[in-house]
């Protein structure tokens, strides 16, 4: 009888399981959101921010009979990397980005937003083929600064301002077209530089030194 009393006089108010689910239901559904959204964020800037995002394994052909075979298998797969899969992983980007920024910045006209979100998604590729940790830092700036800003304050995003100016897009297809055909043209010019980069240094370092002979026994021709 006396510890029901002291329980009363700590929570004048009663326990309730109920009141506890209402409480905590809202609690895991943030959790749950904010995880998710980790998650995702994670997997996305580490794969934008990777030099080589497309590493396809031709080992299975560098045994192929014909050298000629090899050289256009090769050369077919870097095509279809880089003039197929490339310009829709780079839309995929920088939809993202768009919609990131459209989120985030309260007062941006549509064209502003676009060229942001270029200007970051090209930073990231650029800085990936400097050093791919700076690649990272980069890329999960904007995301990470949302999710920061929905902890401190979920007030400042206007979800319906925020999908106003998205509906501007339809207006600006010619545009969006140009900014992926730029950003193909950047990862083209990369890859030709760092193919450059490895020639040059190639051929600084030279020829593997001979293998020296072995010293002949004496009394041998």
């Amino acid at each position: 009888m006396g510890v029901l009393m002291d329980i009363e006089s700590v929570f004048p108010n009663g326990l309730s399981l109920d009141e506890a689910i209402d409480l905590l239901w809202p609690v895991t559904i943030y959790v749950a959101g904010m995880a998710a959204y980790a998650v995702f964020i994670f997997r996305f800037y580490r794969f934008v921010a990777a030099r080589d995002m497309f590493a396809l394994d031709l080992s299975r052909y560098e045994e192929a009979r014909f050298a000629w075979l090899r050289r256009v298998l090769h050369a077919v797969m870097y095509v279809v990397k880089y003039l197929v899969v490339f310009p829709a992983v780079a839309f995929v980007w920088f939809a993202v980005l768009t919609l990131f920024l459209a989120f985030l910045s309260k007062n941006q006209a549509f064209p502003d937003i676009l060229l942001i979100a270029l200007a970051t998604v090209s930073a990231i590729r650029v800085t990936a083929y400097y050093s791919e940790d700076l690649s990272q830092d980069v890329a999960k700036i904007l995301p990470f600064t949302i999710l920061a800003l929905f902890i401190i304050d979920a007030s400042f995003f206007e979800v319906e301002g925020s999908l106003e100016v998205l509906r501007d897009a339809d207006g600006h297809r010619e545009r969006i077209l140009y900014y992926l055909l730029y950003l193909v043209a950047v990862e083209f010019v990369l890859r030709l530089l760092l193919a450059a980069v490895a020639l040059v240094r190639g051929r600084r370092a030279g020829p593997p030194p001979a293998a020296a002979e072995e010293p002949r026994e004496a009394g041998t021709a």
